[in-house]
């Protein structure tokens, strides 16, 4: 399956949403999103989950290897909408420790808004 991946820029937060499964045949989608959010100096990123079916090892390197210069930025990314499966993976792997999770994308909005 691909990955489609719709993007949306509201006030101050930039949201990336995922469609399908983040593979190791789709993640050069997933990082260069993330990348071009940050080249046009958008540093507080919402991963909108709703849509995303599962997400690999190689998709998780690359919210790892962002989240160190969004934060050096005073940004940071933040995870949404998550299913059950890949909420769990992400936990599994201890991403629950690192990443703040919300259960809606309004209320990860006004986190990124206030931060």
């Amino acid at each position: 399956m691909e990955l489609k991946i719709e993007k949306n820029e509201k006030k101050n937060v930039f949201v990336i949403k995922p469609i399908g499964r983040i593979d190791p045949l789709t993640v050069e989608d997933f990082d260069e999103a993330i990348a071009d959010a940050i080249k046009k100096g958008k540093v507080k990123i919402i991963i909108d989950c709703s849509r995303l079916e599962y997400i690999s090892s190689a998709g998780l390197g690359v919210l790892i290897g962002y989240i160190e210069e969004v934060r050096e930025k005073n940004g940071d990314i933040v995870i949404c909408c998550t299913n059950p499966g890949v909420y769990e993976i992400f936990d599994l792997l201890g991403f629950t420790k690192v990443y703040r999770f919300f259960p809606g994308l309004d209320k990860a909005e006004k986190f990124l808004e206030n931060a």
